[in-house]
């Protein structure tokens, strides 16, 4: 009996040691940093998470924008690039509220007789801290 009310302790005192580690670690992980660092921006892993969720959307959206604008019968260039602009702006204003940019590459596609040149968002090199 008497070891086993030993152990029990045992495991209270770890599991609530346990307990104060995550309280610290959560403490530490909301704080803020961005900094730029030889030659490129800092940045926490929640804001990189985030980022790179929108960076996936965005992406995700524009191609099926574009395969839209690939089987609808007439002209919609200037909607789609008007859409992939509203898209991108969203994703930039975002990066750039944390210090962070975002650039973006030409993909060329066959849309209702002429290539148009599309640019999803991609990622910049960036350190994540801490």
């Amino acid at each position: 009996m008497k070891k086993a009310v030993k152990y029990i302790l045992v495991v209270l005192v770890i599991v609530s040691m346990l307990g104060t580690m995550a309280m610290a670690v959560n403490a530490n992980a909301a704080k803020q940093y961005s900094a730029y660092v030889n030659g490129e921006w800092t940045i926490t892993r929640a804001e990189s998470a985030r980022l790179n969720a929108m960076i996936d959307a965005a992406n995700l959206k524009i191609l099926i924008l574009v395969k839209i604008a690939q089987l609808t019968p007439w002209n919609d260039v200037k909607w789609l690039l008007a859409q992939v602009d509203a898209i991108i702006n969203e994703v930039k204003a975002y990066a750039a509220s944390i210090g962070v940019t975002v650039g973006c590459v030409y993909t060329d596609y066959y849309i209702d007789g002429q290539w148009v040149s599309i640019d999803p968002v991609i990622y910049l090199p960036i350190k994540i801290f801490p």
